[in-house]
């Protein structure tokens, strides 16, 4: 998979801009807050329908203005694609081949990207709540109606909370709730449980090479239903219900939904520890990295060509080593690199890299090493 081109109007401080990009290494450099991040967020856009910074659609459109227009044409499957996206103050619209979307599922899986940030790195020494964000995300590229069944999921815990925040409680309204928690529930477990086995069985090999050899990686999905792998979704569901029928009194009590698939973690150790108790930093952003470098090859496996990768400032946070193992890892996926050191150009091979110089919302000038 290939971005070939970016047209932005009116996107945070582009007012117009037009971008051809190298089909290997594209790399945005510039000092912090001069719109390097600006660029890959509206390529993180055509994939997903939203930014990675912010949840307000509003906040994007330059201030002077009244809506944007973000546009790319991509190749995929050898066959060249296009996504538009169009936002004013109370509306949004998104095209896939001049063909109007009509809900985000309906977006997700035509155009792949991963992005790597520093949050990125801290992937294992965070909490529960990053892990699942990762998962998620990646999943509903790869089966768009898995997002169908979240946001589902969701909405159904959502009301499930407010009523039990409320002064009377209707059994038989917590009754549908549970049944409709308990259903979307076991759709998204047995969804997480297969990709965490596949994500795993990669990150295994992955990990080896980065420490040379030193050190085994293990991923397994953490969950509070006691569920086994051999379960099918009848016995996850019935079990499901059972969970949040006997902790009815719980709930009601503490006002709150205590078992379900939003409680959901990973368990990541090396060499039978867990790293993010007894891990370094390193080991733990070793870690990190090969989680995402698990994405990237299980969508390859899955859709059958590599996503688009966002680096974005990501190098600044790596040591040398760590850095040229990245890129090392890399050299088959499109890259799109933000970084304010300039130092960092000479960690890519110049024949194959474009370099973009960005100051106060321009580009100012383009190195371009060939295509």
């Amino acid at each position: 998979m290939r971005l070939k081109n970016l047209q932005l109007v009116n996107f945070r401080n582009y007012k117009n801009l037009h971008l051809e990009f190298n089909e290997k290494v594209n790399l945005l450099v510039g000092k912090n807050g001069q719109g390097k991040t600006n660029i890959v967020e509206a390529i993180y856009m055509l994939s997903f329908g939203k930014s990675f910074r912010t949840n307000k659609d509003k906040e994007i459109i330059n201030f002077d203005s009244e809506s944007l227009y973000s546009g790319g044409n991509y190749l995929k499957y050898g066959r060249e694609c296009v996504i538009e996206i169009a936002i004013g103050k109370n509306k949004k619209g998104i095209k896939v081949n001049k063909i109007h979307v009509q809900k985000i599922q309906e977006l997700l899986g035509n155009f792949n990207v991963v992005i790597f940030s520093p949050e990125d790195l801290r992937l294992v020494k965070e909490g529960p709540k990053e892990r699942r964000s990762f998962i998620d995300k990646e999943i509903s590229q790869i089966i768009p109606k898995y997002y169908n069944y979240l946001t589902n999921y969701n909405k159904v815990l959502f009301q499930r909370n407010k009523l039990l925040k409320s002064n009377f409680v209707d059994k038989n309204l917590l009754d549908v709730y549970d049944e409709s928690l308990a259903k979307y529930g076991s759709y998204i477990y047995i969804m997480r449980r297969d990709f965490i086995k596949k994500i795993a069985n990669i990150a295994i090999n992955i990990h080896k090479n980065l420490t040379g050899g030193i050190e085994d990686l293990s991923i397994t999905y953490k969950n509070q239903l006691d569920i086994s792998d051999e379960d099918n979704i009848n016995m996850i569901y019935t079990r499901f219900l059972e969970k949040l029928i006997s902790s009815r009194d719980h709930d009601i009590e503490t006002r709150t939904t205590r078992y379900g698939i939003h409680k959901d973690d990973l368990n990541i150790c090396i060499n039978r520890l867990d790293v993010r108790l007894y891990g370094s930093q390193g080991q733990q952003r070793t870690a990190s990295i090969s989680l995402k470098l698990s994405e990237i090859e299980l969508i390859k496996n899955e859709v059958g060509e590599y996503p688009v990768l966002i680096l974005d400032d990501v190098f600044s946070e790596l040591d040398e080593t760590r850095q040229k193992l990245l890129v090392d890892n890399l050299s088959a996926v499109q890259m799109f690199i933000t970084t304010a050191e300039v130092s960092h150009k000479s960690i890519f091979n110049k024949s194959n890299t474009t370099i973009f110089n960005i100051d106060k919302g321009k580009v100012i000038s383009i190195e371009n090493g060939g295509n």
